[in-house]
């Protein structure tokens, strides 16, 4: 199991210094988009990349930032163009009603350069963050003063963590060898059960308690 892992991780490291600094660009852009891509995972990967001798760490950094820029960008206009119109028309299948999209135009008048900024760090954010802020007329100046911001702050955090501890962390990986990774992974497993099992017993005494009935004394 452990090579096949390793084969795997192998493959794609080479898939992505295969497609180089504007693959990176391209994978992030289409997750800030709003399409469900691995763009944090792509830079990481590239960071060890650059760690490891096969790319440069600013210019991944700087492919990074740029397609998420970019991508945001794209993903902003598609909601404010096509995004408002799209949900009056369907958004009651989805529970969207006009009431909840004049409460998010206001809570993005408030915190709009907070969410765009702080989405970047964020899985799901990071994917809708452009189209929400598109779809609720977000003015976009202060909209691609965020958007930049929390890009360049984004990657370069994540690329600079990536390139310094990825070495250490598949140094420390290689050195515990096949079983090492084992135990590691038989202990997470044990851990995750035991965690599964306490709150499944918890639930079940928390059941009984409910369903059992009052004691009635008898009347004296």
């Amino acid at each position: 199991m452990i090579p096949v892992i390793g084969q795997l991780v192998g493959g794609v490291l080479s898939a992505l210094q295969a497609l180089g600094y504007p693959g990176i660009a391209t994978v992030v852009g289409l997750e800030s988009m709003g399409i469900p891509m691995p763009g944090e995972t792509t830079l990481i990967a590239a960071s060890y990349l650059a760690a490891t001798g096969h790319f440069s760490l600013p210019l991944v950094i700087s492919s990074a930032a740029l397609g998420a820029v970019v991508g945001d960008s794209i993903g902003y206009a598609i909601g404010r163009k096509g995004g408002r119109r799209s949900l009056n028309r369907h958004g009651k299948y989805v529970r969207i009603t006009p009431e909840k999209l004049a409460i998010a135009d206001r809570y993005f008048v408030r915190h709009g350069a907070k969410t765009v900024f702080l989405g970047r760090f964020l899985p799901l954010l990071r994917i809708l963050a452009g189209p929400l802020a598109g779809t609720a007329k977000m003015p976009y100046r202060r909209f691609l003063a965020a958007n930049v911001a929390g890009a360049l702050t984004w990657a370069t955090t994540m690329g600079t963590l990536a390139f310094f501890f990825g070495r250490l962390v598949a140094a420390f990986l290689s050195s515990l060898g096949v079983w090492g990774l084992v135990a590691i992974a038989a202990l997470l497993l044990a851990r995750f059960a035991f965690r599964r099992w306490r709150r499944d017993r918890e639930r079940r005494l928390a059941a009984s308690k409910a369903v059992r009935p009052a004691v009635e004394y008898p009347r004296t």
